[in-house]
């Protein structure tokens, strides 16, 4: 068990009651300290689960009585069980993505940013996009917001599409200006800024709906790529407890809702999906096709 894990256990704790009628568990969990939310019974040693089903909390001699042949029994040693975790506010297929692409996020300089871009872009096939990247450049000495002639050199044929962490803006190279036509005539469009140099060329930051222009040229995942990103995402998640989530649009121009939410809906038939999901559709799509 990994030592972040060693004073607390996550699961989902539904409604908590003293007793169930009698069935067999799959899982025990027992030798715990376990908060309930529960008014009448705040805390217990012990929970018997069927599946996903809770079956009761109480103290370990009557949750063992529902123990069978097959029951798998955990000894929680003292350790703290908590109900999961929900955030409220999550980009899952976009964050699943980030685990699978380029790590910017801990760049401590502009020279270790392009040197990662480098390295990932020789492990892409050709013409494949960089996208993600989840970048911070007030990490940086000076805190100065990269260029797209920070990358050009490095990312050879691959067009980028690196978001900041705050995910207001990216940050896209010389390539995917060119496929977006992008240029100094491009005007700022509603919500959203092309920054310029001082000569009024483009420099690679798109801010807020200005991303748009890209993400209109941007093809999508692949389906194996979806199932990675969605696989990837579901990791993290459990790593750190959470067990619901809601999922919002990406960008004020995102129309990759539906699709995103047919990829959960695939995981759940599949008997994969390791997370309730809560899909925030925005409102002009609420005709679409399910």
């Amino acid at each position: 068990m990994k030592s972040s894990w060693l004073h607390s256990l996550i699961i989902v704790l539904g409604a908590c009651c003293c007793s169930a009628s009698a069935t067999e568990a799959s899982l025990i969990l027992v030798n715990g300290k376990v908060w309930t939310e529960n008014p009448t019974q705040p805390t217990a040693q012990a929970v018997a689960l069927d599946g996903s089903r809770i079956l009761a909390v109480g103290d370990n001699t009557a949750i063992r009585k529902f123990a069978g042949a097959n029951t798998r029994v955990i000894d929680l040693g003292g350790r703290l069980l908590l109900p999961g975790f929900n955030d409220s506010h999550v980009h899952f297929l976009i964050g699943g993505g980030s685990l699978i692409s380029v790590h910017l996020g801990t760049a401590n300089s502009q020279a270790e940013f392009k040197e990662r871009i480098a390295q990932f872009a020789r492990t892409l096939p050709k013409g494949a996009w960089l996208r993600n990247g989840l970048w911070d450049h007030t990490r940086w000495n000076p805190p100065l917001l990269p260029t797209h002639q920070l990358i050009d050199d490095i990312s050879g044929d691959h067009p980028a599409f690196l978001w900041r962490l705050d995910g207001h803006m990216a940050l896209v190279n010389a390539q995917t200006m060119k496929l977006a036509g992008i240029d100094r005539n491009t005007k700022d469009v509603p919500g959203g800024e092309i920054e310029r140099d001082k000569d009024g060329n483009p420099t690679g930051i798109l801010k807020d709906a200005a991303t748009g222009l890209v993400e209109r040229v941007l093809p999508p995942l692949s389906a194996e790529e979806e199932d990675q990103a969605m696989e990837a995402a579901m990791r993290e998640a459990a790593a750190h407890g959470v067990t619901s989530v809601q999922n919002m649009a990406d960008t004020s121009v995102d129309e990759g809702q539906p699709l995103n939410f047919r990829e959960f809906q695939k995981m759940e038939r599949a008997g994969k999906l390791t997370v309730r999901i809560y899909e925030a559709l925005p409102v002009r799509d609420w005709k679409t096709p399910r």
